[in-house]
């Protein structure tokens, strides 16, 4: 297995920071140093430029970092499906959801645990750039997210399933959906922050939402604030520092204090299952294909 200081060596590739990455490890800046300084000795190159001001990357260093990359996820993957093996587990799968998904899929998964307690299921949770990426590196071997993922992949490279659809609110606390006439979502979106989990960049981006908002009403708010879960956007919601757009799926939204306002936004959102075509993990083919044919589904 790799020399767990690797990571100080990836730490500070991607901050460019001595100090950062010392605190992200709970070491000190001197034992960075210490380790980088060894390693470039043993390596016999240098890694990194370093001045008062500034650390970047050589070609070598650039070099360096994606095959340590590279190295360190299989690294891991290999100590997890050692671990998934010793313990008596015949598969193993990575699966990856995005910031809505855990609210209606409980009783999927439940089902697939029961019928296939062999199988070894790791569920990590991202907003869907993050999530995009890590399906695209194969660092996860499935993710079940907004269709909008998909459009980072061309359409051969993938394998999908939709899993549910969802129709989209916005939602508000009462004190402030009193201030606007009943059921108008529009005069809100011009005057209220919106609170979002829009990513600056990706599939469900900043400029997405903003273009999104504009075709489909007309108006784009003034002021936003960025949340990376939905218990915080929530949060921010009860906080009435804005209003948010969720999923009728989100049970949070529900709450008696909060207004909710359909949003009339077309189809509503779709949610599909989604692995790459090449993917060879038997454990993600059969978790992507579980209970696809109705007749296997249990009566309503």
């Amino acid at each position: 297995m790799l020399n767990k200081k690797l990571e100080y060596f990836v730490t500070l590739s991607q901050c460019l920071s001595f100090t950062q990455a010392a605190a992200a490890h709970s070491v000190s800046q001197t034992a960075i140093s210490q380790y980088i300084a060894a390693l470039e000795n043993k390596l016999q190159v240098r890694l990194f430029n370093r001045n008062a001001h500034s650390v970047s990357l050589t070609d070598a260093g650039k070099f360096f970092y994606e095959r340590v990359s590279f190295m360190m996820h299989y690294d891991s993957d290999t100590k997890k499906k050692l671990i998934a093996i010793a313990e008596q587990y015949s598969g193993y799968v990575k699966v990856g959801i995005g910031m809505y998904e855990s609210r209606h899929t409980e009783d999927f998964f439940s089902r697939f645990l029961l019928a296939h307690s062999e199988i070894k299921v790791d569920i990590f949770q991202y907003p869907y750039g993050p999530l995009t990426e890590k399906l695209k590196s194969g660092e996860l071997d499935v993710i079940l997210a907004n269709v909008l993922c998909e459009n980072a992949f061309p359409k051969e490279e993938l394998i999908s399933r939709p899993m549910f659809a969802s129709t989209n609110y916005l939602v508000a606390d009462r004190s402030i959906a009193e201030k606007y006439p009943e059921g108008d979502a529009v005069a809100m979106l011009k005057s209220e922050c919106l609170i979002t989990n829009c990513e600056d960049s990706g599939p469900n981006s900043m400029d997405m939402l903003r273009q999104m908002l504009l075709r489909e009403f007309g108006v784009v708010p003034e002021r936003f604030a960025q949340t990376n879960s939905t218990d915080a956007q929530m949060m921010m919601v009860r906080a009435r520092h804005g209003v948010a757009i969720v999923p009728d799926i989100v049970p949070e939204a529900k709450e008696k204090n909060l207004v909710r306002i359909k949003m009339n936004m077309g189809d509503m959102t779709r949610y599909d299952m989604i692995r790459l075509a090449n993917n060879g993990n038997p454990s993600a083919q059969l978790l992507m294909d579980f209970e696809e044919n109705p007749a296997t589904k249990p009566e309503a």
